[in-house]
């Protein structure tokens, strides 16, 4: 899979911006309901196994419902709420190998979604 022919492919098609670090990391801005935006992160493993997809959703030091967000990882099979570098993220990782790309597009709409209402909830802005 070439990550960034992907993820520019995907952000063509859904009227969203896209941005190339290098060859193993690209970047989406996705359009959201009410004018909301999300920045979505592809990247791939140092040893090309996986493709981590994330995306910010506060800074770690907001007050964070701990419990409630360890309940809502329940209600997404494909991603989950992590601590990472001094935010909270939804992120989720997959096997290059056997990647599907109408999952992966699924994946990053869902990241999104969870991660900018999440990111209101928390902070009351459209920060990420």
């Amino acid at each position: 899979m070439q990550l960034n022919e992907f993820m520019q492919s995907f952000a063509d098609e859904i009227k969203g911006h896209f941005s190339e670090y290098d060859n193993e990391k690209s970047v989406i801005i996705v359009p959201l309901k009410d004018e909301r935006h999300q920045t979505v992160i592809a990247e791939i493993s140092e040893d090309k196994e996986k493709v981590n997809i994330s995306s910010k959703v506060c800074d770690e030091n907001e007050n964070l419902n701990i419990p409630e967000l360890l309940a809502e990882n329940h209600r997404h099979p494909f991603c989950k709420f992590a601590l990472s570098n001094g935010f909270l993220k939804v992120e989720s990782t997959f096997k290059t190998k056997n990647i599907d790309e109408e999952l992966l597009k699924s994946v990053i709409v869902d990241i999104a979604y969870l991660a900018d209402d999440w990111e209101l909830k928390i902070t009351g802005k459209d920060i990420f």
